[in-house]
């Protein structure tokens, strides 16, 4: 993101091996790159790797809102973490926070809302407490996909943190109930018909996430049943069918964007039918080779 030209990034997560934390100190002389911390313990190695590469690395403190992932509880220990933190050179406290990832599972829409509201609320409120202590919180980020049309109503909140929701998969249409545009397929070939009623494919699980959403076939309202294995995708069908034949193109409305995006090394871009860009995705391990350009 950095080489890409993001100048203003958060790591919603901890980073806690050394050779990370040199890499994340050095991504800080050419951007403002913030990270997550949840505890002393995590601070102090932090503070470490600043003071080492003569850098200021900007904090989060993650608050735990009741997904029971990592977080501190919501309260005074907020506030005392922040102050631990302030207390150390090469470290920049600038804000709290959060995904109420749990209210996703409340099926009904004003009950939904009601709990992002109360999850948000515990956020807010211990921002406030850190500013009670004299450290304002700069940045109170929270809010997925699946909840931002709430919380970037409620007052308290800087940033929403909804990124997978550009590409409008399944799951953020159906199981979330977000009102987006389906932007993303993937298209597949047909590699093999052994039966008149099945299908098999190239888009197995090293293409195509499964979890925690599948994928639809496209066009074919008889396929009765999806079958994933690693490098194959084979649909059973409800009747017989001649088409799709072998090496025809067959597409798929993605399940879950999240897991299939990083899956593959190049995103074609259209407007209509009409190819207007190709999104090379770089893989920056040593010695990898760029992806191939058209």
């Amino acid at each position: 993101m950095v080489d890409g030209g993001v100048n203003d990034v958060l790591i919603a997560s901890q980073v806690i091996q050394p050779a990370e934390l040199l890499k994340l100190a050095d991504l800080n002389r050419h951007a403002q790159v913030a990270v997550a911390i949840d505890a002393m313990a995590q601070v102090l190695p932090l503070a470490r790797a600043a003071r080492s590469a003569g850098v200021t690395i900007p904090v989060l403190i993650e608050v735990d809102v009741g997904l029971r992932r990592a977080g501190v509880a919501p309260g005074p220990g907020v506030a005392e973490l922040a102050q631990g933190l302030a207390r150390e050179d090469g470290l920049c406290f600038e804000g709290l926070m959060a995904w109420e990832g749990q209210t996703t599972r409340v099926a009904e829409d004003g009950a939904r809302r009601n709990a992002i509201v109360e999850a948000v609320g515990l956020l807010t409120e211990s921002a406030r407490l850190c500013a009670v202590a004299g450290l304002l919180p700069r940045v109170v980020s929270c809010g997925g996909t699946g909840t931002f049309e709430t919380t970037a109503t409620l007052d308290g909140v800087t940033e929403i943190q909804a990124g997978g929701g550009v590409f409008g998969d399944l799951r953020c249409r159906e199981d979330f109930g977000i009102d987006l545009e389906a932007a993303m397929r993937l298209r597949a070939s047909v590699l093999a018909r052994p039966t008149a009623t099945r299908i098999v494919c190239d888009a197995g699980c090293k293409s195509l996430a499964v979890y925690p959403k599948a994928p639809r076939v496209l066009g074919m309202a008889c396929a009765a049943r999806i079958a994933h294995s690693a490098s194959h995708l084979t649909l059973e069908l409800e009747a017989e069918a001649s088409s799709p034949a072998i090496g025809a193109p067959i597409e798929f409305d993605i399940g879950y964007a999240d897991a299939t995006v990083f899956l593959h090394r190049e995103i074609v871009g259209l407007r209509g039918t009409r190819i207007e860009t190709r999104f090379a995705l770089q893989d920056t391990r040593p010695g990898a080779q760029p992806a191939p350009q058209p």
